[in-house]
């Protein structure tokens, strides 16, 4: 079923009455053998796309496990585990936090760029669950502070492998027009995780203690391996899809070989050639860096994780001193936080729709009171639990808004580049390292939310913690407005016309 979803996905329609072939099926469209895949296409496309995006590719196990040990158990597991003071526990947990987002947003870069170069996305991401793994164990067998923060640094590098790879082998397969829409899908796949992750440690924690957690964390990393093995690369998928119709892999009918062809046939690359390729990929990162639109996209992204991992150090802690709740009450305040983003996939239709400007901006300016507004809880009664819930899902609704618009922007912005100058990025393209750049972002902001939320709520308090964050989502909002807008519709037809006589940018 993996195998199967994955081919289809790559012949997802983008108008669900004609399939966007991307230069992989061989003859015309009229073909037989085309109109056979049209029907498969078409009956499968929605669900087998979601299927393998969500559940099999992009469902991103770190999520669940990471929400599993830290927010609602952590805390006391340091006390009763680690030796930690009581009053120290909210201090070394946000120092915990802060070592996995420093790790992630060191080695983004690296991975970025050796997903770019390599000639496959899923050994990388098997070696980073493989970390995960390992980084898990020491968690659980450990007992002292100095062990939880290694740990926390190698759970911070696989959480950098798996996101970067993550993203490159969703946009290696999703037609442009949608790209959106299924970040959506993956939006709504990850937060799967935050929605369980808390409410599943807490009720594990009750029941079974700190063991059974990491046990059924152990289990998802172990389903998620296996399902990554069934995945099938788009690379692999077109020269099956030339096998099945008995044609020999070639250009001609889609099939991009591994290593881009230089000079005509039977020629070999010089090596003055293969340095300026390599070149060209190597000073990727800068070349993205000095987009406005990249930079932007990157600010907006790093806002929206310190707003996140502000409130992953603080909210555990507030419920409990004001409102006496105990380490499961701690994980079901993150629900209403999540819950939006069930909603993620018609955000996602809406950036591909409207463009990015006006998507980020509308959740930045609405962000910013309903942040301000989380001051007015002060007390433990019903009305102002309830208040915390409306602004929790608030915030969680702006934050699920703005994300699939800032990945396709910096799509866009790769595609604008390769338009004005093809090969800009050389043989291989630099989709992974842009996306490096994305995670690079939102791991500054989980690292810094920590030290901006953390540490100013327990100097300042409560109230001076969401204030700054309002006006820093208030801030964010006015550079937005130089995203882009919304694309000019092209009918199917120029489009893929267009598509056939280049080169796609994600081909490896």
């Amino acid at each position: 079923m993996a195998i199967a979803s994955e081919v289809f996905t790559i012949l997802y329609s983008d108008d669900n009455i004609s399939v966007d072939v991307h230069g992989i099926l061989p003859g015309p469209l009229t073909s037989g053998k085309s109109k056979l895949q049209l029907i498969k296409s078409h009956i499968g496309s929605l669900s087998l796309c979601y299927g393998t995006h969500v559940l099999t590719t992009t469902f991103e196990p770190f999520k669940v496990t990471s929400l599993l040990q830290i927010v609602p158990v952590m805390p006391q597991a340091l006390v009763s585990r680690a030796g930690v003071a009581f009053e120290d526990r909210e201090y070394w947990n946000i120092v915990l936090l802060i070592s996995e987002a420093v790790s992630a947003l060191t080695c983004c870069p690296i991975f970025g760029y050796m997903l770019d170069v390599s000639g496959t996305r899923q050994g990388p991401y098997l070696s980073g669950l493989v970390l995960l793994f390992a980084s898990m164990l020491v968690l659980t067998t450990s007992h002292s502070v100095a062990w939880y923060i290694i740990a926390r640094v190698f759970q911070g590098a696989a959480t950098a492998m798996v996101s970067v790879a993550g993203l490159s082998i969703v946009t290696d397969a999703v037609d442009r027009a949608n790209l959106g829409q299924m970040i959506g899908y993956l939006g709504t796949a990850m937060t799967l995780g935050f929605m369980s992750g808390p409410l599943l440690g807490g009720l594990l924690y009750q029941i079974g203690g700190f063991y059974a957690i990491f046990g059924m964390a152990f289990g998802i990393v172990a389903l998620d391996f296996f399902l990554r093995l069934a995945v099938v690369e788009k690379r692999i998928a077109e020269r099956w899809l030339c096998l099945t119709d008995g044609e020999r892999p070639s250009q001609e009918n889609g099939y991009i070989p591994e290593q881009p062809p230089y000079g005509t046939l039977g020629t070999i690359p010089t090596s003055a050639h293969t340095a300026t390729e390599l070149s060209k990929t190597t000073f990727a990162l800068g070349k993205l860096l000095q987009q406005p639109r990249i930079l932007i996209s990157l600010w907006a992204v790093t806002v929206g994780a310190l707003v996140v991992s502000a409130f992953d150090a603080t909210l555990p802690v507030f419920v409990e001193n004001t409102f006496h709740w105990n380490v499961l009450g701690a994980g079901l305040i993150f629900l209403p936080g999540a819950s939006a983003a069930i909603f993620q996939p018609f955000f996602g239709f809406l950036s591909d729709r409207l463009g990015s400007r006006v998507i980020t901006s509308a959740s930045f300016v609405i962000l910013a009171p309903s942040l301000i507004c989380l001051r007015f809880v002060e007390e433990n009664s019903p009305s102002h639990i309830g208040l915390l819930c409306v602004m929790l899902v608030l915030v969680g609704m702006c934050i699920d808004l703005s994300q699939p618009a800032l990945i396709v922007e910096m799509q866009r912005v790769l595609d604008d580049m390769e338009a004005e100058d093809p090969g800009v990025f050389g043989g291989r393209g630099a989709v992974a390292q842009a996306f490096s750049l994305e995670n690079m972002a939102h791991f500054g902001g989980l690292a810094l939310g920590p030290m901006l939320g953390g540490f100013v709520e327990v100097q300042y308090g409560w109230k001076v913690m969401t204030l700054a964050l309002g006006a820093l989502s208030a801030v964010t909002a006015m550079p937005i407005l130089w995203l882009s807008g919304p694309i000019e519709e092209v009918s199917w037809t120029e489009s893929a016309d267009e598509e056939l006589e280049r080169e796609p940018l994600l081909t490896e």
